[in-house]
């Protein structure tokens, strides 16, 4: 067969000896070129296997940075990684401490970009920290529905992390987003002509005061002397 090759290609088509030879060795560099490229891509494919092999990918993600996370979970938000036959177990549901996240955790959530981070950080500042989940609801222009659609993956961790104290508190810094000015002022001159106020009791006895705004601040409330 290879004799007949060679004699077709030198005497029919005319080529010299050194031009076989040339010929010859551009068809086994094309021959490795293609088996060397179907080994590369053959290689690349079981990697990519790998990657969305769920149990490889468990490792992967423990070991991944918090950004590559971040990136990740926007890419898939669903964790199931286009492996039908496998559902995640309930420690893959990860949960976030409401009074210590930072604007990176708040971003790794479905639909809560760094605008709305933000806003929910100054918000839990200006509070004082979290004390039930459902204040995320008072976030400008939070969605009620996301907040319980979420609602699981919330935990107060500290809970309130800084108290008004009603008996040591000068008039310039009795504020609270929980307590309009009048109802401070009136605290306030109740204060000065009756002293100290020993509990909430005490304090739900001072008249005038309105006690759904009380109640409600409640949490936020410390009576030291």
């Amino acid at each position: 067969m290879l004799p007949r090759l060679k004699y077709y290609l030198r005497f029919t088509l005319g080529m010299t000896r050194n031009e076989l030879r040339g010929a010859m060795v551009l068809v086994a560099l094309i021959v490795f070129g293609m088996g060397l490229d179907a080994i590369l891509r053959f290689r690349a494919r079981q990697k990519v296997i790998g990657f969305l092999d769920p149990i490889q990918l468990e490792v992967k993600y423990s070991r991944m940075e918090v950004t590559q996370k971040i990136r990740l979970a926007k890419k898939y938000p669903k964790p199931y990684y286009f492996k039908a036959s496998w559902s995640p177990r309930k420690q893959d549901v990860w949960t976030i401490d409401m009074n210590a996240a930072d604007s990176l955790a708040w971003v790794a959530l479905p639909g809560i970009g760094p605008g709305f981070a933000k806003r929910i950080l100054k918000f839990k500042e200006q509070l004082g920290g979290f004390y039930q989940v459902s204040q995320l609801k008072e976030v400008y222009g939070m969605d009620t529905v996301w907040v319980e659609r979420y609602r699981k993956r919330f935990h107060l961790g500290a809970g309130v992390y800084r108290k008004l104290q009603v008996n040591r508190l000068l008039w310039q810094e009795f504020r609270h987003p929980y307590l309009p000015y009048a109802q401070a002022k009136l605290f306030l001159n109740y204060r000065k002509q009756h002293g100290a106020v020993r509990d909430f009791d005490e304090l739900s006895q001072i008249k005038l005061l309105d006690m759904r705004i009380w109640e409600r601040l409640r949490p936020y409330l410390a009576f030291d002397p």
